[in-house]
């Protein structure tokens, strides 16, 4: 579910996009609709849902040293935009990225930590796909990010191809280990008719 704010720009986008065909309604007619389209029967369910809802942000741990490196990747590769950086010692240790409504924070894994593993990690992927998560990105056209993303230093994983829904997805190896898995928002089939 997107943020109250994000909610609020999308109505106010429609109302303008509206305005431009000469078609005019309220904020709050918009408000519905938005609503609607996020598929909540109305703009209170929806605001409720948006007070009460939790956000998730991911922590994605690469080799203590790499945290630029990573960012400007997940910047070129998925469209990410960068956030505030933390630094110890005046050396970047995370890096505050945002990809699409999801915030992601690019952190070194921690050297002491991977000398102790008896501790717990997290620990940074030591070989690709050496990994418990995959990240799932919803694009409008998977073939475009695809390419985007090798282009940018992604390593392809499985061939694009079609899901029994009429999905296109892939998976790639991002520079660090991770995999990515990337798939269309909406069925070819679907984007074709309209």
């Amino acid at each position: 579910m997107p943020t109250l704010d994000r909610v609020k720009s999308m109505a106010r986008d429609l109302r303008n996009s509206l305005a431009e065909q000469g078609i005019h309604l309220s904020h709050s007619a918009c408000l519905e609709t938005v609503a609607r389209q996020l598929g909540c029967t109305d703009w209170n369910m929806l605001k409720a849902s948006c007070d009460a809802g939790t956000g998730l942000g991911v922590s994605i741990l690469v080799e203590h040293g790499c945290e630029e490196e990573a960012a400007a990747f997940y910047q070129r590769a998925f469209g990410a935009v960068r956030g505030g950086v933390y630094r110890f010692e005046g050396r970047p240790i995370s890096i505050d990225l945002r990809i699409g409504d999801v915030a992601v924070q690019v952190g070194g894994a921690n050297p002491r930590r991977e000398l102790e593993p008896h501790r717990g990690g997290p620990f940074f992927p030591k070989a690709d796909g050496a990994v418990s998560v995959v990240f799932i990105l919803e694009v409008a056209n998977a073939a475009a990010a695809l390419q985007r993303a090798v282009d940018a230093g992604a390593r392809l994983r499985g061939e694009l191809a079609s899901a029994t829904d009429g999905r296109r997805g892939a998976t790639v190896f991002d520079p660090f280990g991770h995999i990515w898995a990337l798939r269309d928002r909406t069925p070819v089939r679907l984007r074709r008719a309209a």
